[in-house]
């Protein structure tokens, strides 16, 4: 699956493999949370 930012592309890949739309928007959240946190500590 490619993570995208647009929420229709994240709501079909959401009801193609059969998930829940808003915890994968809540998963991908967090995973950008800490994208970002890694990316300030390496000064990015």
């Amino acid at each position: 699956m490619v993570l995208v930012g647009e929420r229709a592309s994240v709501k079909n890949a959401a009801e193609t493999f059969g998930l829940i739309h808003a915890n994968l928007l809540k998963a991908l959240g967090e995973l950008d949370d800490a994208w970002r946190g890694w990316r300030s500590c390496r000064g990015w």
